[in-house]
């Protein structure tokens, strides 16, 4: 029969390897949330709080994804931004999620197409660095040289008829050259392309690339869980527009949809009603006349008319007066351009009219 002492200490012995295995377990689950950049959010600590409890520790390790398209993904979303410091820290976290040096060099020629050359070769000076600070070869290995099509079959013969050197690269080079490149699967370029076509707010692109994605494999859950994980390098705006395009697209193919307000993409149901509405928007250290304001001024200057419509709707519910939001579009304009400020006092007038409110003098 044991001892006393013996008994005693068993329990003990139990709960430390316990807590020994929680900790083990908390190790691996956050083993892949890099450390926060030091100082990053000393200025904005709430922003670290979402970043640990909803970046990394929730969308990263839902199971919709493999990390590796997560961080395909997230790498083409950042270079399209031009978010060189995301991007920089992406394209590393890549590497340690399989993506090879080659398929990052591909998905950055694969991205400049659907958000400009400046961004590719903003991210080709990135990753040069990174690959370097690795002791990586400056050339990766298995990207093959440029090889044209010869006589090749066009994909949209008969597109921008008015702009013919234009359709030649459409057909000729985009689609008969960098879409067929063996770097990277369909299924890859179809994830990628949908994601920086949610990220840019492009809804023609989205609406096009989402049904390609679905003829290459891709999952209307995949479609679902790349819009959300798009959301949080884009913004909420973004993805809700994606989540109303893609929506179209599945209705269109007779797939089935649920019954939420976003049924392509239904954890931004929940997202928006907790982190948003439910948790951000009721902070004290901002009114919700000021965060009228600041999202008033974000959807104008990002051209984001439906969000800007609800939010011009919104502030005026939340105090706004109309001469104060008149003089808001004119002040972000000056620094989004005059294109997004003649949109947002458009979309002003129409809210105005249907309320049926006066114009502000």
């Amino acid at each position: 029969m044991p001892s006393q002492r013996s008994r005693i200490k068993k329990p003990f012995a139990v709960r430390l390897l316990s807590a020994f295995a929680m900790l083990l377990l908390w190790q691996v689950a956050f083993a892949q949330q890099p450390p926060p950049p030091t100082g990053a959010y000393d200025a904005a600590p709430y922003l670290g709080q979402i970043r640990n409890t909803y970046v990394y520790g929730d969308i990263w390790e839902r199971p919709g994804l493999s990390a590796r398209d997560r961080s395909m993904i997230t790498v083409a979303v950042n270079q399209a931004l031009y978010a060189t410091y995301e991007l920089r820290l992406h394209m590393g976290r890549a590497l340690d999620n399989g993506v090879t040096q080659a398929e990052i060099s591909e998905i950055i020629a694969h991205t400049l197409w659907y958000s400009g050359f400046p961004t590719g070769v903003n991210a080709a000076r990135v990753a040069e660095q990174v690959f370097a600070e690795r002791g990586l070869p400056a050339s990766p290995p298995g990207a093959s040289s440029r090889q044209p099509p010869v006589d090749p079959e066009l994909e949209f013969p008969g597109a921008f008829q008015q702009t013919p050197y234009l359709r030649d690269l459409l057909n000729q080079v985009v689609y008969a050259e960098t879409w067929k490149r063996a770097e990277l699967s369909p299924r890859d370029r179809s994830m990628i392309t949908v994601a920086v076509g949610t990220a840019m707010y492009a809804s023609s692109e989205v609406r096009y690339h989402v049904g390609r994605a679905l003829d290459n494999g891709v999952t209307q859950d995949e479609i679902a869980e790349i819009i959300t994980h798009v959301t949080f390098y884009s913004g909420f705006p973004a993805g809700v527009n994606a989540a109303r395009v893609t929506a179209e697209v599945l209705e269109a193919r007779g797939l089935p949809l649920g019954d939420g307000r976003f049924p392509a993409a239904p954890y931004l149901d929940e997202l928006i009603d907790g982190l948003v509405y439910g948790e951000t928007w009721t902070r004290e250290q901002l009114s919700a006349r000021d965060r009228s304001l600041a999202t008033i001024a974000v959807t104008l200057a990002n051209y984001q008319t439906d969000q800007l419509r609800v939010h011009l709707n919104r502030g005026l519910d939340n105090g706004l007066t109309t001469q104060e939001i008149s003089e808001l579009i004119a002040q972000v304009t000056l620094y989004s351009g005059f294109p997004s400020g003649v949109n947002g006092s458009r979309t002003f007038a129409e809210v105005l009219e249907e309320r049926g409110m006066p114009l502000p003098d």
